[in-house]
């Protein structure tokens, strides 16, 4: 396979495990919007929700962002020949993902700093730990 479409695939396939992995802790936090009330739309409800939300809310979101980013880069990273690039693309897309969803809709600001270098940051870790950990044949 030509390695360009392989760190595509690579990248698609750590942002679904690494979005996975985000949504997966979140869905377990005792933090949940109301029924009904949805991000896709940008409802105000949505809005009113986010900005209710305390400091133990944004912390389990930015967990849930850290650890999506750093799987998700690993994954990628194992898929494709190891190097930077991809495991950082899959950690941008997470952070994309996760600013759509709470950061567009008035996020404390030590959550916007912290996602935004903390999911490039462990991106770079999991794209580094899977050059380092042996699984398979790989």
């Amino acid at each position: 396979m030509h390695p360009n479409i392989r760190a595509i695939l690579a990248v698609v396939a750590g942002v679904i495990i690494g979005v996975t992995i985000m949504n997966g802790i979140q869905s377990f936090s005792p933090y949940q919007p109301p029924p009904g009330v949805t991000y896709i739309s940008g409802e105000p409800p949505y809005l009113e929700w986010v900005r209710s939300l305390n400091t133990s809310a944004w912390t389990i979101i930015i967990v849930s962002m850290l650890t999506g980013s750093l799987i998700g880069a690993f994954v990628t990273n194992k898929i494709t020949p190891p190097t930077n690039f991809p495991p950082l693309i899959t950690g941008f897309t997470i952070l994309f993902f996760a600013i759509v969803r709470y950061m567009a809709f008035a996020s404390p600001a030590w959550a916007t700093y912290v996602s935004c270098v903390g999911c490039l940051l462990f991106a770079w870790i999991g794209g580094w730990l899977a050059t380092r950990i042996k699984i398979g044949k790989y």
